[in-house]
């Protein structure tokens, strides 16, 4: 019985020992480089950049609308509500 558990044990660390080497040949070859996806990154900073450059002026008049008080509200006001009756 013992003889038979080091051999299971052998078996099993000799596939452990060849899928760690398969693994170590083919990792660098299975993955990219991250130079060819750097620039995708960099424009995506960039276009974001540029929209929130684009959408500044806007922001800064309705800001100034605000101040002023010439600001259209976003909802148009209520009147307050009544309650009645027991609680």
């Amino acid at each position: 019985m013992r003889e038979q558990a080091l051999t299971r044990q052998a078996v099993l660390d000799e596939a452990t020992t060849e899928r760690e080497e398969v693994l170590r040949q083919h990792y660098n070859r299975l993955r990219e480089p991250e130079r060819d996806h750097r620039p995708s990154v960099e424009d995506e900073e960039a276009l974001a950049r540029a929209a929130r450059a684009r959408e500044l002026p806007a922001r800064h008049r309705a800001a100034l609308a605000v101040t002023r008080g010439a600001a259209v509200p976003l909802r148009p006001a209520r009147p307050p509500m009544i309650l009645s009756g027991a609680a």
